[in-house]
């Protein structure tokens, strides 16, 4: 019951990710960060399988990185959206991953940017995007209150607002979510929402 969500406001781009490690009936874990730091100003939320979810988002933040040290300058958010594309897009026709993500970023003459990439490789750039089953709460929330320019703290109420209903409504919710930022300043961890806690074995 995985659940990515995401938005762009003035200045800054924010993702949040629940932190619940699933199979079948069973969770092996709630402090999984399925956000990734993609590059100094890059994030990558992904949800889907776990195997390829992880496999995925670090052969990309790799390639990232192998670019930016054999060119001297960093992929921009739109590059690094489209890169990540056509490889699920090269993918898809051989050994598909079953993946969604969100890509967040910050570029200096550009700002924050948000982009939608699904396991069928579909590529949008967005001001608000989700995925998992908590996207049909989120969005709705995100319809409903979601606004053009909106401050820091007038996203976090948001996020906090999608988390709620989330928990409040989804019959098996994840407890635990965290949430990263991008902006100016680099990409960075902000908080985690917590109703579980870890709890480790005697």
């Amino acid at each position: 019951m995985e659940c990515v969500f995401g938005l762009v406001g003035n200045g800054f781009a924010i993702v949040a990710a629940d932190t619940s490690a699933v199979h079948s009936i069973l969770v092996h874990k709630s402090n999984e960060d399925k956000i990734m730091v993609l590059d100094s100003h890059k994030l990558i939320a992904a949800s889907g399988e776990p195997g390829d979810r992880v496999q995925f988002t670090e052969y990309i933040q790799k390639n990232v990185a192998l670019y930016q040290f054999r060119n001297g300058i960093p992929l921009t958010t739109a590059a690094a959206a489209n890169f990540t594309r056509g490889e699920l897009a090269t993918a898809l026709r051989k050994n598909p991953y079953f993946v969604n993500i969100l890509l967040a970023g910050y570029d200096k003459n550009i700002g924050p940017s948000l982009y939608y990439i699904d396991y069928i490789a579909t590529l949008h750039k967005v001001d608000k995007g989700a995925f998992g089953y908590g996207s049909y709460f989120s969005l709705a929330m995100m319809d409903r209150h979601y606004h053009n320019g909106m401050s820091l703290e007038e996203a976090i109420d948001l996020v906090d607002k999608c988390i709620m209903e989330i928990r409040s409504r989804l019959v098996v919710a994840p407890p635990n979510f965290v949430i990263k930022i991008v902006d100016k300043d680099g990409a960075r961890e902000y908080a985690w929402r917590e109703s579980v806690k870890e709890v480790a074995a005697v």
